[in-house]
């Protein structure tokens, strides 16, 4: 049975080692930056969310819109990334 199943899944997985060796290191670093910065375009683009008070906020100011903090996390995934690479 384990043979019949590694039988079956060899073709995919030699299809996937050939797309990740045929992809450079930059490359892939490229990609993610572009993927990571279009997320971020696009939840800019998203209707302004306004969370319930929360309990200790005072007014809510620090959660006034919840995008531009969905966008402050997506930058800093960035910088890490490019800092630690």
């Amino acid at each position: 049975m384990k043979e019949m199943i590694i039988s079956l899944l060899r073709p995919f997985a030699q299809v996937c080692n050939r797309l990740v060796n045929a992809v450079s290191t930059d490359a892939a670093a490229i990609i993610y930056i572009l993927v990571m910065a279009a997320v971020a375009v696009w939840v800019l683009t998203l209707k302004q969310e306004k969370p319930q008070k929360a309990n200790g906020f005072g007014k809510g100011l620090l959660l006034k819109d919840l995008r531009y903090w969905a966008v402050l996390i997506l930058l800093l995934q960035i910088i890490i990334y490019v800092v630690f690479r």
